[in-house]
């Protein structure tokens, strides 16, 4: 039996992805677990128009700058442009994290995939955390 095969024409140059305001993720997010193990800060940024995220690990005393990472923007639906959600990746050396967000009801939703690269033993965790957004007033912390 003979396979079918389908052509399709190609527009000459890619249509224009539509842009993703990341507006409603920007601010100064806390998380809501004050005895957290995981993260306790989440800066969100727009950088021309390039979302950064720059996360803080709950270590006691102070909190632990793991640094600033690229976050990729989603929207609603392959049409849309309304923003719901981002993923960004940290390597910390020992451990990889992945974020997934969303903003639910004003609330910062983070999922928490984190994988041990340190040959330590440790098997992969998942974690959900709840942020919300810092007042002004708190921001320059």
């Amino acid at each position: 039996m003979k396979a079918a095969v389908t052509t399709v024409a190609s527009p000459a140059s890619p249509a224009p992805r539509a842009h993703i305001d990341p507006g409603v993720f920007v601010g100064d997010w806390t998380t809501t677990n004050q005895q957290t193990q995981g993260i306790a800060r989440l800066i969100v940024r727009d950088v021309d128009g390039q979302l950064r995220v720059r996360a803080f690990g709950a270590t006691p005393p102070s909190h632990c700058d793991w640094g600033e990472a690229p976050a990729a923007v989603f929207a609603d639906g392959p049409h849309s442009s309304a923003p719901r959600a981002f993923t960004a990746r940290f390597d910390l050396g020992f451990k990889e994290v992945s974020l997934q967000a969303k903003v639910k009801k004003g609330v910062l939703v983070v999922a928490n995939f984190n994988r041990f690269s340190d040959e330590s033993g440790r098997a992969p965790f998942f974690s959900r955390e709840f942020f919300y957004r810092a007042p002004a007033s708190e921001s320059g912390r």
